[in-house]
């Protein structure tokens, strides 16, 4: 084999007789290493999207709720929570409330959803204190802390008051801007409120009871999991949700589309490899007589078919390398440099293109490109194997 491997370099590179083959060894080389770079680089870029959407939403919600259709009481909360204490993989649980109402500032309304803060919960209280834009978190009497986008529709801030609309009241309630918060997902931004636990149950009419329990895990990955250690412990009628169920069409999308871009990429270099067909197809004319010298001191087809299969490899090999040092280049400027080049207010508050680039999809783009560059080379070392020496050499 490293007769043949020798040979195989030598005819890559040679450039003796015909300038052709060179060149379109070359060209060869940088189509698959074109199509290596693209499909690193987007790969990464989906990755890198799927990335920062998982701490977006792991940061902003419970990675599991626990709902009853009819609220859960507190005695009920008090329960759960001395049953879930014995579970390693839970870092802490909270009782919350949502609702949904109305804000009006001046000649200004707009829809919002409320939701509670139990400032007591260190769980609770850190997963928007880290937040806070401007003011405070101390959301003492009839005070409520606004998203920033929803603050500039409004043009409240900090100071104002408010007033609050919900299907619970028969007047407007007025209540004061504490703080503004900025979660970097636009959605939240504009339509989340966040008010104290005790105010929520008052405008919502709880009577003390809670819409659900949110349980936040050492490991957010390990929800699903968790979720099933749990069915057993929490009371029947009570449901069980993870931060992915959540938000299932979100990362389906996002894969579905992960997967179409991979597959018109990998269509690039299938196209590039068919420069390998056109290559090794001129190649073989053009060492007719090599190859009838080579079968004439013995030979055998075995050894030709290999020296052109691995021309066919090595020009996938050198592709391969060479689109993965772009795409990792690529890959490593995007990262460094970030560019604002995209509108925060679709790409979920991500105005660059975040990437994250892993080793198996490294790993699995090169061996896609050297099996499409083995195959590619088939037919054609099959049809030098064929020759004959005397048809090879009549005319030399």
């Amino acid at each position: 084999m490293r007769n043949e491997l020798t040979i195989a370099v030598r005819y890559i590179f040679s450039t003796k007789r015909k300038h052709l083959v060179s060149f379109m060894s070359f060209v060869s080389i940088f189509g698959i290493g074109v199509g290596v770079a693209c499909l690193i680089t987007v790969i990464a870029v989906m990755n890198g999207f799927s990335s920062e959407l998982e701490k977006r939403i792991i940061g902003q919600n419970p990675h599991i709720i626990i709902e009853e259709q009819y609220g859960i009481s507190n005695q009920e909360y008090l329960a759960l929570s001395d049953r879930l204490s014995g579970f390693e993989d839970i870092k802490g649980l909270y009782p919350f409330i949502w609702g949904q109402g109305v804000l009006n500032f001046r000649s200004r309304a707009q829809g919002a959803a409320f939701r509670s803060v139990d400032l007591q919960n260190p769980i609770d209280r850190g997963k928007i204190e880290d937040q806070i834009y401007s003011g405070s978190l101390e959301l003492v009497g009839d005070s409520l802390i606004l998203g920033k986008e929803l603050s500039m529709a409004l043009g409240a801030f900090t100071g104002d008051s408010i007033d609050v609309m919900t299907s619970f009241s028969s007047k407007p309630k007025r209540f004061k801007v504490a703080g503004i918060f900025y979660s970097g997902m636009y959605e939240y931004d504009l339509n989340l409120v966040y008010i104290n636990l005790s105010k929520a149950s008052e405008i919502f009419d709880t009577a003390g009871s809670y819409n659900g329990i949110g349980l936040d895990l050492k490991d957010a990955l390990m929800a699903e999991r968790v979720k099933w250690q749990l069915l057993p412990v929490v009371p029947d009628g009570f449901r069980l949700r993870t931060w992915m169920e959540l938000n299932r069409n979100l990362f389906a999308a996002l894969k579905l589309e992960k997967i179409a871009m991979s597959i018109i990429l990998i269509l690039i270099v299938i196209v590039a490899a068919l420069n390998i067909v056109s290559m090794l197809t001129v190649m073989v004319t053009d060492k007719r007589k090599d190859i009838g010298i080579l079968k004439a001191v013995g030979a055998s087809s075995t050894m030709v078919m290999n020296i052109f299969s691995l021309q066919g490899l090595l020009v996938g090999a050198l592709g391969a390398v060479f689109g993965l040092c772009g795409g990792s280049g690529i890959v490593f400027i995007l990262d460094k440099w970030r560019p604002p080049i995209l509108p925060e207010s679709i790409y979920y508050g991500i105005n660059y293109l975040p990437v994250k680039i892993s080793a198996s999809d490294a790993v699995i783009v090169t061996a896609a490109a050297l099996i499409i560059s083995l195959l590619a080379s088939a037919y054609p070392a099959y049809q030098a194997s064929r020759l004959e020496p005397v048809e090879a050499l009549r005319y030399e």
